[in-house]
């Protein structure tokens, strides 16, 4: 029931309980002694009532967070049972997977409500539309408005949240809070190749579009608001999407042990580098080239850094950073090719950030020439900065970027590709496919 509907109905019988006090008054010669006697119950009517509809508002407003909460978690839920399609998902609710849903939904409501002796809980499984809907409610009994004899109780809401499609993942910014947790300024380009964008931030200004900047995808999506201050024609932009969890954070970081090498300086030469933990980072410069052997790079309280005309390729390959200075920096006209790591600890990854890294942490990739970056990028605490006047990516076959903060500025056309069948690197769980979810009622 609406809340303008209870409202209704508490007035009706307070009105009709005013109707017979007025009788007993115009038939009462008592004066001025029975006016009050009579007039006094009313007036406390009308507050008592008033009290009343505050406390009916401000519970049902608390059913309905419980309720939406718990349909959005439970129909996520889906797309975690059973990885594949959406019909695949749904067809596993009809056995265990449905009492895990049921079960997922209850438990939000309980953690959402503390104290839910008064309040049931139904949760319906829509099998064909791959939906979930959850029912609350509420035996609550008021005070002054039950004397009145007004049906207000119990009070129901409803919440019902679908899977809308499949989709792969090409941006996750994790930021929860904050203005720009995606930023695109000053003509910047985001093409999303068969993928989809998130922003964690629920701030109203969680994405932030400048003018002539567009975001283009399978679905762009805001866990807040959008500023848009002249973007062009792109993908519109879904806000108050539920977050979207991160789909690596059980991965488990490389071993890292004592130092291999230090302070790396390739200078002005052709070299190889192996596997192993680079202290003090590498640095590339003056017109290098370096070739990085398969296998995992750890690098230690340094950059990586690579600028100027220099050049570095790499196959199977993942790089790990660990420390405060240990910074992604792709600067100047450099040329970057690097394909992700194969297998192993780090199977699916080209750059991993260490989990416990400082917050505020700002990677650049500022790099002209930045052409393949095939792998997942994964900086959780850190922020990534894409600024050439240039293409970024285009020449890989699939990126996908999860980051705390990602800002695409000054020009860059950043291409993140789905062609998981050109590449021999695996593509991370959770990335491939998931199902979004959206609150349809």
């Amino acid at each position: 029931m609406r809340p303008g509907k209870a409202m209704a109905r508490i007035m009706k019988s307070f009105r009709n309980a005013g109707t017979v006090f007025a009788c007993l008054l115009a038939s009462s010669q008592g004066g001025v002694a029975v006016s009050a006697a009579v007039g006094t119950p009313v007036l406390l009517g009308a507050v008592g009532i008033a009290s009343d509809f505050a406390v009916f508002t401000m519970k049902k407003s608390k059913l309905q967070a419980a309720a939406d909460a718990a349909a959005l978690a439970a129909t996520r839920e889906l797309s975690v049972i059973s990885p594949g399609t959406a019909s695949k998902l749904m067809a596993s609710a009809s056995g265990s997977g449905g009492n895990a849903i049921e079960a997922i939904a209850k438990s939000y409501v309980d953690n959402t409500l503390g104290d839910r002796s008064t309040t049931t809980t139904e949760v319906a499984i829509d099998s064909e539309k791959g939906a979930v809907k959850v029912t609350l409610a509420d035996a609550w009994h008021p005070f002054f408005a039950h004397f009145l004899g007004a049906d207000i109780t119990p009070i129901v809401v409803h919440a019902r949240a679908e899977l809308v499609g499949e989709s792969k993942v090409c941006v996750i910014a994790l930021k929860h809070t904050g203005m720009g947790a995606i930023s695109m300024t000053q003509n910047a380009l985001l093409e999303g190749n068969g993928c989809s964008v998130y922003s964690n931030s629920t701030n109203s200004q969680g994405i932030s579009l400048s003018s002539g900047s567009a975001i283009s995808a399978d679905l762009v999506c805001s866990a807040g608001g959008v500023l848009n201050k002249g973007a062009i024609s792109g993908t519109k932009v879904l806000t108050d999407c539920p977050a979207m969890p991160d789909p690596l954070s059980g991965r488990k970081p490389p071993g890292v042990g004592g130092c291999d090498h230090m302070m790396t300086i390739v200078n002005g030469v052709t070299a190889e580098l192996s596997p192993g933990v680079y202290c003090g980072g590498i640095n590339v410069m003056n017109g290098s080239s370096v070739t990085f052997k398969p296998g995992n790079y750890i690098i230690k309280n340094g950059p990586f850094r690579v600028k100027d005309t220099s050049r570095i390729s790499g196959k199977d390959v993942a790089f790990y950073l660990t420390g405060g200075a240990s910074l992604i920096q792709f600067f100047d006209s450099a040329t970057i090719d690097l394909s992700g790591a194969e297998d192993g600890d780090m199977a699916g990854l080209l750059f991993f950030e260490d989990p416990a890294s400082l917050p505020l942490r700002v990677h650049n990739i500022r790099a002209t020439k930045a052409y393949n970056l095939t792998g997942t990028i994964y900086l959780p605490r850190g922020d990534l900065k894409v600024d050439p006047a240039a293409s970024v990516a285009e020449k890989s076959a699939y990126t996908a970027i999860i980051v705390n903060k990602l800002t695409v500025d000054n020009g860059p056309s950043l291409f993140l590709n789905t062609n998981y069948g050109a590449t021999s690197v695996p593509v991370p769980d959770g990335i491939r496919s998931s199902a979004d979810v959206v609150l349809a009622e």
